[in-house]
């Protein structure tokens, strides 16, 4: 089951990175994609995130200042025999920003936990509940592939609470900006 998360998580991350890098398409009556207009500055924006330092789920980007983002991210998955939550919560320090371009530090915390049935003994129910705490830092490229929509590719030293080990993973996110 790890093997099928990790191998996930890989074609994700090199699809948003092939997507982040690659040219941008689009009509010549849509107007140019800017993060510095400053009639349209999209301050804020609303996606899916998937991280083991700021969260799985739904995501929120707010500023608190132009060149400071925070972003809660959460998420719930249920089924009969597994029940998953996640909190996150990340905080992104823009270094650079061109028009379709950040580049940013960042740094999070996020609280998972897994309650997973493993069999069935004499008719009843055997879960086993593991949570974990996961905190860490890294760097991070956000860029805007259409007037409103942007991926977000990040490398973070991640400290996992439930093994003790950090290790370099990798981040990913998809946003629309109002």
């Amino acid at each position: 089951m790890r093997s099928l998360r990790v191998a996930t998580v890989t074609v994700v991350f090199a699809a948003l990175a092939l997507l982040a890098l690659s040219g941008n398409v689009q009509a010549q009556h849509s107007p140019t994609p800017d993060w510095n207009n400053l009639s349209d500055p999209l301050k804020a924006g609303v996606g899916l995130h998937y991280g083991r330092v700021a969260g799985h789920g739904l995501s929120f980007r707010m500023p608190l200042r132009w060149y400071v983002y925070l972003q809660p991210t959460g998420g719930i998955w249920h089924s009969s025999d597994r029940k998953q939550h996640d909190l996150g919560v990340a905080l992104h320090y823009v270094l650079r920003q061109d028009q379709r371009l950040r580049f940013f530090l960042g740094g999070g915390l996020a609280y998972f936990y897994d309650n997973e049935m493993s069999e069935r003994v004499n008719g009843r129910e055997v879960w086993v509940k593991d949570t974990d705490w996961n905190y860490g830092a890294g760097v991070g490229i956000e860029r805007l592939v259409g007037p409103r929509w942007s991926v977000k590719v990040e490398a973070d030293f991640i400290h996992y609470g439930d093994s003790g080990d950090t290790k370099v993973t990798p981040q990913v996110g998809v946003y629309y900006y109002w």
